[in-house]
């Protein structure tokens, strides 16, 4: 937040231009650019005339009514505090740079070579997406190493960041060393690094060379482009494994063919080497789990080549935005820039699953299926319609998302034991049946009551839902009742759409958990129902529990990271190690993993342990599986496991607002507290005696070697 009472100044190396109807603010040093609508620069111009200001003076002169747009300003530099020693800061900023001495003498910023060119189209910032937010701004640094592309992203990552609440800071550099990758990424310690290698350089030799040469040296030259590319992406990962995630271009087709209609028959043609390029992108992105593809080749498949890039009029390996002939100065058409822009927000989302969506209710008449079951039943499969294949392809997304290991329910209108009978009794490959929603809310209530009591049911939070229907009056209802509901808006047709493109729908491939994650919850809503009735061993042995527990082993290490970092409701620590920390752990012993299974469903691997140096660091254990008394035993089967039965082991428990599940879990294994180590926001608990151990009931301990150094 701003200081109240704080005098600031427009910077002395602000730059304001006016273009069309926007106003192009430029700092001149960092080369960080907005376009703003012009009333906010004929602010700053008058702002600029006063020795200083405050920040209700900017608000009296844009119609701000927070401080959003302050902050906003500042952290691009555009505006400073009054006794701001700009030129001392910048000095420091920019080891990559010579010292300051005037504006003039560094307008390009760190950019080099190509980077010089800006070529853009400026999008006017609407103030509105700067005023009246419900709570801060998240920042989000992105660094982008590319050549001209990238920059076209920029106004448009900044206006769709802001309408997701984040403020995108986009810093372009030129990628022409790997070493200055790694100084960068220490530099400005971006969120996410992009890195576009689809630059004239790279791409001329074989894209505009490549049709003259022979097909020997085609495929040469397109062996040294895929070593180039596979070195770069690995000092990529190796920059950036602490730091955010990266995010890396592939190769996307060109509008035209070198090689004419015959490029099928032409050895290492543009479509051979396209294939052989991305290929050995993809398989040298699969080695690391925090960077991320984005995938020229389908945005050109969805949006058109011709729309996107430029190879109708200019050579092949210039690569840039598409263009109007008719304009001789260098500019870019609008669509590429906001792909991309959308295609960056949307790889982050995915990645960090920032307010991941779990579970989709979706409303069956008119939504579903066609027409209300319960008068035209299933006779719309009969019938090669339009609307018959809107609502299969439905289906098949959420079976889909099904497989991915989302969770699907029902909220409808009607009366849920003769829907359920008319829809158990059709048979068809593509539809889904009612034992694939783990929940059914088929009755006359209002549909924002049933969301409410499927999110109880599930345990989740209502923004970790998204709700389907036709009908715009329910829509409204539950959004009104429960606004944090996500809710698809549209008609029908649309859905699917949704469903297969939306980030926060996206996962990485399934693993054994999440792809029978339905019926693992089917399960525990049925065993939460016994619970009802029966204490927690008797509850183990009425369903016949089975518990293993054995060392972690290499093939886990995807399966713990998901626990550790998803996991909120059963776990001592906040602990959230990244993924090449978990593997030094697993290789060195220090971790154990537990499977459950019981007469309902077998639930997977569900639990990870790990104890380094004499202290439980971490147990955590998925919340299916609570209620069933695995975590002490785990605890317990783990210091065993381990061969620590015999030594001094320390737990620590750190309370949160999630975590109440696991509070006693330490006593119940048969650690005992440790008050003299314990503060107000840290339980401490030591095994002294072994034998204080809580039995192997239920549980099958492996005793094996697996990652044991």
């Amino acid at each position: 937040m701003t200081r109240v009472g704080t005098a600031y100044r427009v910077s002395e190396f602000l730059t304001a231009t006016d273009i069309s109807s926007s106003t192009v603010l430029t700092h001149v040093i960092t080369g960080e650019r907005a376009a703003v609508e012009s009333r906010l620069g004929q602010a700053l111009r008058r702002l600029r005339s006063a020795a200083h200001f405050t920040d209700g003076e900017l608000r009296e002169l844009t119609g701000s009514s927070d401080d959003t747009l302050l902050r906003f300003l500042i952290r691009r530099g555009f505006v400073v505090e009054e006794d701001a020693d700009e030129r001392a800061d910048l000095d420091s900023l920019f080891a990559l740079a010579a010292p300051v001495s005037t504006p003039r003498d560094h307008s390009a910023g760190i950019m080099r070579g190509f980077g010089r060119q800006h070529y853009f189209q400026p999008r006017s910032l609407s103030l509105r997406l700067l005023d009246g937010r419900n709570g801060p701004l998240k920042k989000l640094t992105v660094l982008a190493l590319g050549g001209c592309v990238t920059e076209f992203a920029r106004d448009e990552l900044i206006s769709q960041g802001l309408e997701r609440g984040l403020d995108v800071c986009l810093i372009g550099a030129w990628p022409d060393s790997r070493g200055r990758l790694k100084t960068l990424v220490d530099k400005y310690r971006p969120d996410v690094t992009i890195l576009q290698l689809s630059i004239y350089p790279y791409l001329t030799e074989l894209w505009d060379h490549g049709p003259l040469a022979t097909e020997d040296e085609r495929r040469e030259r397109a062996d040294r482009m895929r070593d180039v590319s596979r070195s770069w992406i690995d000092a990529l990962a190796m920059a950036t494994q602490d730091v955010g995630i990266g995010i890396v271009h592939n190769y996307g087709s060109a509008a035209l063919s070198p090689y004419g209609r015959f490029d099928h028959r032409t050895g290492a043609g543009s479509r051979e080497t396209l294939t052989r390029l991305n290929a050995g992108l993809d398989e040298a992105l699969r080695a690391h789990d925090h960077l991320m593809l984005l995938d020229e080749e389908r945005l050109v498949a969805r949006h058109g080549a011709e729309q996107l890039f430029d190879d109708l009029y200019f050579p092949f390996g210039h690569h840039g935005g598409a263009i109007s002939p008719e304009r001789e100065e260098p500019h870019q058409l609008p669509l590429l820039g906001l792909v991309l822009a959308r295609e960056y927000l949307n790889l982050h989302s995915a990645a960090t699953e920032q307010g991941r969506v779990k579970c989709i209710v979706v409303d069956l008449d008119n939504t579903l299926w066609p027409g209300v079951v319960a008068e035209d039943g299933f006779t719309w499969l009969d019938h090669d319609h339009t609307s018959t294949w809107i609502h299969l392809g439905l289906h098949q997304a959420l079976a889909l998302l099904k497989s991915r290991g989302f969770l699907l329910a029902t909220a409808s209108k009607g009366t849920e034991s003769q829907t359920l009978k008319l829809w158990d009794q059709v048979r068809h490959p593509m539809l889904l049946t009612p034992d694939d929603f783990v929940l059914h809310a088929i009755n006359w209530e209002p549909k924002s009551s049933n969301l409410a009591r499927i999110a109880d049911s599930l345990e989740l939070t209502h923004n970790a839902i998204l709700f389907l229907d036709d009908n715009p009056v329910e829509r409204y209802e539950v959004h009104r009742a429960l606004p944090e509901i996500r809710i698809a808006e549209g008609h029908v047709h649309s859905f699917r759409e949704r469903l297969l493109t939306d980030p926060l729908l996206d996962r990485p491939p399934a693993g054994f958990e999440a792809a029978h994650r339905t019926k693992s919850t089917r399960g525990m809503l049925k065993r939460r129902e016994l619970g009802k009735t029966l204490d927690e061993s008797a509850l183990a042995r009425e369903v016949g529990a089975q518990i293993t527990v054995r060392r972690a082993g290499p093939e886990d290490v995807g399966r713990l990271e998901e626990l550790l970092q998803r996991t909120t409701q059963y776990r001592t620590t906040p602990w959230r190690p990244a993924r090449h920390d978990i593997e030094r752990l697993v290789e060195a012993g220090c971790v154990t993993v537990c499977t459950v299974a019981d007469r309902y469903a077998n639930y997977g691997l569900v639990g990870v342990c790990a104890i380094v140096e004499g202290q439980v660091t971490c147990l955590v254990l998925s919340c299916r599986v609570i209620g069933l008394g695995v975590g002490p035993r785990f605890l317990a089967a783990t210091v065993r496991e381990l061969g620590l039965a015999g030594k001094r082991i320390f737990g620590v428990f750190e309370p949160s607002e999630r975590n109440a599940p696991a509070t006693d879990m330490f006593e119940r294994a048969g650690f005992e507290p440790d008050p003299d180590s314990s503060t107000d926001r840290v339980e401490c608990y030591v095994l002294s005696n072994p034998a204080d151990l809580i039995g192997p009931e239920f549980v099958e301990e492996t005793h094996d070697s697996i990652g044991a150094s």
